[in-house]
């Protein structure tokens, strides 16, 4: 394998989700860079049926403490709330099957290896009370709250280790399941 793909495989197999982070903060050009590659990511039909709430400050972060159940989340020093706007969204005709989250999810997974590449950890948080953040961030009602995604300098290296996962053989199906 040549270095650039090993580079970026690398990039794919140090991506953990990090759950304590260091104190130090996010540099706002690597935030900016960030958000493009949610501006940049994909979608069904390119409709885009994504916001993303962006908290870097202090005050916005401890405003979001009572909604995380783990106390390495409320020190990450970027949150990014990512919500997902149905009427916005492609829908499959067959089955009428709205994209809406599953775009927001290819945003976030893009910005998630963005972050990986920054020498940055992220953690998806989903353990959350939807009505709690919307009242909180003002988010109206008729947009969906996915997760927030917590961002920061990780307190252990990212580096590369094997975890637990399922085989090839059950997960793959060839030509028919």
């Amino acid at each position: 394998m040549d270095d650039k793909l090993k580079g970026f495989y690398d990039l794919f197999w140090r991506r953990r989700s990090i759950r304590e982070f260091s104190e130090r903060p996010v540099e706002p050009e690597k935030i900016d860079r960030l958000l493009e590659a949610l501006r940049r990511a994909q979608s069904a039909a390119n409709r885009q049926p994504w916001h993303f709430v962006v908290i870097s400050d202090k005050a916005g972060r401890a405003a979001l403490d009572e909604v995380f159940t783990k106390e390495g989340f409320r020190k990450a020093p970027l949150l990014i709330v990512a919500c997902a706007d149905q009427s916005q969204a492609w829908t499959r005709r067959a089955d009428k099957i709205n994209y809406a989250w599953v775009d927001v999810t290819i945003a976030v997974t893009e910005m998630i290896g963005a972050a990986t590449a920054e020498g940055l950890g992220s953690c998806w948080v989903a353990a959350i009370e939807p009505e709690l953040v919307r009242e909180k961030l003002g988010i109206p009602g008729q947009i969906d709250i996915v997760a927030i995604i917590a961002v920061g300098y990780p307190e252990k290296e990212l580096v590369v280790e094997d975890k637990a996962r399922k085989s090839l053989a059950e997960i793959i199906h060839h030509g028919k399941w």
